[in-house]
């Protein structure tokens, strides 16, 4: 895995701040952040949004300007 461009990472500061700005407020969303998607192994970085349970009502593109977009699904809580 090759480390993304400075380019690459404001670009994909922008994707995710549009989709703090379209998600953010969705009961489901319990986060949005710049990681590995799934499968890690695959070592694709991109914008991830982190929702409990499997909300019907979101539409999330697969990618916006170039920069891949992922939902991960998990409950998280403090152990």
């Amino acid at each position: 895995m090759s480390s993304p461009s400075a380019a690459w990472w404001r670009k994909a500061r922008r994707v995710r701040d549009r989709m703090i700005a379209r998600f953010g407020a969705h009961p489901a969303v319990t986060g949005i952040d710049i990681g590995l998607l799934d499968p890690p192994e695959a070592g694709v970085i991109g914008v991830r949004i982190h929702v409990r349970g499997n909300p019907d009502d979101m539409s999330v593109p697969e990618e916006i300007d170039g920069i891949p977009v992922g939902i991960v699904r998990g409950d998280y809580h403090l152990q």
